[in-house]
């Protein structure tokens, strides 16, 4: 996402810049449940996911020290994931008729899914497993990025060690 990122900067200031929060994190979160509901073909969802971007979006021109590169990289970075390698959808036509068929999915599974739609998860463009290849070749192939996993397992045993924070914590 960081390469997208980089392009996606609209806002003018230096792609080199360092931010730090969780919205874009959150925005490939948006992204991935983008991906999916174009896949279902639920369109209203869809434009509801779309104009949330574009509220967050203007909200980032408006409020200084706001990182729209890294928005529109985490969204992009979400929606390349959840396209290649989320799952595909079937439909059943005796569920999507009106009393057609016997649905035991929850109402809340229904409500975002749609009448007679199932997830299909061996309909996917690519296997989930060559996503975890890629990362795990990109971590042996750059010597900069062998860190991350050690910073995560450390940063998860030892909460603030790797901020700095951690003074402040006793």
């Amino acid at each position: 996402a960081h390469t997208v990122s980089t392009i996606g900067d609209l806002s003018g200031r230096a792609a080199g810049s360092l931010c730090i929060g969780a919205s874009g994190g959150i925005c490939g979160l948006y992204g991935l449940m983008l991906a999916s509901l174009m896949k279902m073909g639920n369109d209203s969802a869809v434009s509801v996911v779309l104009k949330q971007m574009l509220w967050l979006l203007a909200f980032g021109f408006l409020v200084p020290n706001v990182s729209n590169a890294g928005h529109v990289g985490g969204f992009l970075g979400g929606w390349i994931i959840g396209y290649l390698f989320g799952p595909g959808y079937e439909r059943s036509y005796t569920l999507n008729r009106i009393g057609g068929g016997r649905d035991h999915a929850d109402f809340e599974f229904r409500q975002m899914m749609g009448p007679g739609v199932y997830p299909a998860m061996d309909k996917a463009i690519l296997p989930l497993k060559y996503l975890w290849y890629s990362i795990g070749l990109a971590i042996c192939a750059k010597p900069q990025l062998r860190a991350i996993p050690v910073a995560l397992v450390k940063g998860i045993l030892e909460p603030g060690a790797l901020s700095g924070v951690r003074a402040f914590l006793r």
